[in-house]
């Protein structure tokens, strides 16, 4: 019982260090222009830095006799790292923090005082736009 309540212990102490934010956006870009029938549009940028894959740490080993091979910890690690370009999940939570950064930069702007829609979301690797109109 001692013995997994302290496995439960280190786990959690693991996974509580890990502080680091998911992705880092390193640019945003508002753009706005008026249609033929003087509706005013709009478009919104917000991309992320490339996050590269760390390497497995491949020392001397410690206390692994010397050899130059990974500990399953560090390989589960490696493999469990998360990024931008492949995961759905953190391409939704840019798009959540984009909509919010968005409605920050139309009210500071007075752009769409009254109200507005997003009618067309585009993703690139690393960016995703927003696109839309004042109501």
């Amino acid at each position: 019982m001692k013995k997994s309540v302290l496995a439960l212990m280190v786990l959690l102490a693991g996974c509580a260090t890990n502080d680091e934010p998911p992705f880092e956006i390193n640019n945003k870009q508002f753009h706005e222009k008026q249609d033929e029938q003087g509706n005013k549009l709009f478009a919104y940028v917000v991309s992320v830095k490339a996050k590269h894959r760390s390497n497995i740490n491949l020392d001397d080993g410690g206390g692994r006799g010397g050899k130059n091979r990974p500990s399953r910890s560090d390989v589960k690690r490696y493999i469990e790292q998360e990024h931008f370009e492949e995961s759905s999940v953190l391409k939704l939570q840019l798009e959540d923090q984009a909509v919010e950064l968005l409605n920050e930069e139309l009210k500071s702007r007075n752009y769409c005082p009254n109200k507005h829609e997003v009618n067309e979301v585009l993703w690139r690797d690393l960016s995703v736009q927003l696109r839309g109109r004042c109501l």
